[in-house]
């Protein structure tokens, strides 16, 4: 089976910030130009459709205020590239952005609505941030989703199985493989619901150290193995 959908957990980089005495503010900047080679080293793969990135975690928007605006000022700059940035377009990738995005600055949530806008019609790949977001929490969100259709009339108990669930989801974006760099192995609530039958590559590279060879050998893993499903 081929790999058509990915995603990372973008990991360590404060660690690598401490490792090669640089400010975090410094390594937060490398880890968003990283995603940004990232997004077009995919591009090399053509059966891969989709790709998932852990920005933020709803934990995350607990780190100090002086953290979170650096953080802040680094995604609205990212966030105005974003109509620059000509992968968009000639790829046809959709941007979209997963989770409580309501916990976001407004200034932020503005900017998400603006690309999500320009890259609407895009519909060839798809490219998932993933901001104020916790799996389990997602699992909420979706549960109150269906049960306030249930309420209104809109829908029954007996439509609710494993793939409906999906549709009130922030995504139902099942990835093929997980990639989590910094050599810790967990899922840290990132697609708690949809990772169930996901294979996993961890490396031991920060993630400003990933580099193009470090994504070939996990898309190369994940084609020698065979995936069951239960079966």
């Amino acid at each position: 089976m081929s790999l058509e959908r990915i995603a990372f957990i973008p990991d360590g980089n404060r660690r690598y910030a401490r490792k090669v005495g640089i400010s975090y503010a410094k390594a937060y900047q490398m880890g968003t130009r990283k995603a940004w080679d990232v997004i077009d080293w995919m591009c090399e793969y053509p059966k891969i459709k989709a790709g998932t990135f852990y920005t933020l975690s709803l934990e995350n928007l607990s780190r100090s205020k002086l953290e979170l605006k650096v953080l802040m000022k680094i995604f609205e700059r990212e966030l105005d590239k974003v109509k620059t940035k000509k992968v968009f377009e000639e790829q046809g990738i959709k941007l979209r952005f997963l989770g409580r995005l309501g916990a976001l600055p407004n200034g932020i949530q503005k900017k998400i609505k603006e690309v999500e806008d320009y890259t609407s019609e895009f519909d060839e790949k798809e490219v998932n941030l993933a901001l104020g977001y916790n799996g389990r929490a997602e699992i909420v969100d979706a549960a109150k989703k269906f049960a306030e259709e249930c309420k209104k009339g809109e829908t029954t108990l007996d439509n609710l199985d494993e793939t409906s669930f999906g549709e009130y989801l922030y995504s139902s974006n099942s990835p093929d493989l997980i990639v989590r760099t910094s050599g810790t192995q967990r899922l840290s609530g990132f697609l708690t619901y949809q990772s169930a039958y996901s294979e996993f590559h961890f490396t031991q590279k920060y993630w400003p150290e990933f580099e193009q060879q470090d994504l070939d050998t996990a898309v190369h893993e994940f084609d020698a193995r065979e995936r069951r499903f239960g079966k």
